[in-house]
């Protein structure tokens, strides 16, 4: 025969039984997955693991940064989709533009003057980086935050580039990124998109003279190989972002919120601090493989072809969003 239960204790024990089941609900650490598609040497990895480690310093156990590298949760292109459907909560990657087309602004030729620039525009939280921010949140993604892969630069095997029209007829490699091709045709070069791991050879073989890139893939690649001269042309500064779902986001408590925001702030940082540091490094090191570095490169003479290129994508983007980018200081 059980004992008889006290009618008061029979009463609050569903009460009880809530409060320990809460109460083991949150032990439970909240796991956050953020799914890369590059090795563990790229500044992606590094980007994760120190947002990772300045969270867990803010938090402790609360939340399980598990970081996923070499596209092990699928490709790049399939990220966005990953987001929506929740198999993947965060992401660092490029795709801005496959988000939506107005943040194609970001990748506009000579839309940047230098660093302090794109700062201006991408991690001071001044209005142009709030509306682009937002834009991305109406489409169902929350920026942590915006990181770099370095000013981009011309190289060519035999033609030093001074100005744009020493471009003139210059058959020269590039993304395919519309704007680009439009500014490239300005300038009077010959613009030829070719798949990245198809580049080295097609320099080897001559079928282009030319490409473009920052410092750092120019060493990784060894393109110093098949090309004589560096020209600091910085003619686009492409960047990356940070982000988590929208709906990942939304759920989270309104502290641990408030903690993902510090360390994204604090990563971010240290992101764009290395790569800066790297890149410019990276530029000696090219001169020391034996590349001549065109420094004075006058990028005042670019304006004319950057000038059409911003015309033909103001249907698409909108000359407003185009100005507020270009005039952010």
């Amino acid at each position: 025969m059980h004992p008889r239960i006290h009618p008061t204790l029979r009463w609050l024990a569903p009460f009880a039984l809530a409060a320990f089941a809460a109460s083991t609900s949150a032990q439970q650490p909240i796991t956050m997955r953020i799914a890369h598609a590059m090795p563990t040497t790229h500044g992606y990895h590094l980007w994760a693991e120190k947002f990772r480690d300045d969270l867990k310093a803010l938090v402790g156990n609360r939340v399980d940064v598990k970081i996923f590298p070499n596209a092990q949760l699928g490709k790049e292109t399939e990220y966005i989709e990953g987001l929506k459907l929740g198999t993947i909560d965060g992401t660092i990657f490029g795709r801005h533009g496959q988000i939506d087309p107005r943040l194609d602004v970001l990748n506009l030729p000579m839309i940047y003057r230098d660093d302090a620039h794109v700062d201006a525009v991408l991690r001071r939280n001044l209005p142009v980086q709030q509306r682009l921010e937002q834009i991305m949140y109406d489409k169902g993604v929350k920026v942590l935050g915006w990181g770099e892969l370095g000013f981009r630069h011309v190289t060519t095997k035999s033609t030093p580039v001074h100005k744009a029209a020493d471009l003139k007829g210059v058959d020269i490699r590039i993304p395919t990124v519309d704007p680009w091709i439009i500014a490239f045709k300005a300038w009077g070069a010959n613009p030829t998109p070719i798949d990245f791991a198809e580049l080295y050879s097609a320099l080897q073989q001559g079928v282009v003279k030319a490409q473009e890139n920052p410092p750092e893939i120019i060493y990784t690649s060894k393109l110093y190989e098949v090309q004589k001269y560096l020209n600091l042309t910085s003619h686009a500064n492409i960047p990356s972002q940070m982000v988590l779902s929208r709906a990942y986001w939304e759920k989270l408590p309104k502290d641990i919120q408030e903690a993902v925001t510090k360390a994204a702030v604090s990563s971010r940082d240290f992101q764009v601090k290395s790569t800066r540091e790297a890149n410019a490094k990276l530029i000696t090191e090219l001169e020391k493989k034996g590349m001549t570095v065109v420094r004075d490169v006058d990028r005042a003479s670019f304006e004319a072809g950057a000038q059409e290129s911003y015309a033909k994508s103001e249907p698409k983007i909108g000359k407003d969003l185009i100005d507020a980018v270009r005039n952010a200081k």
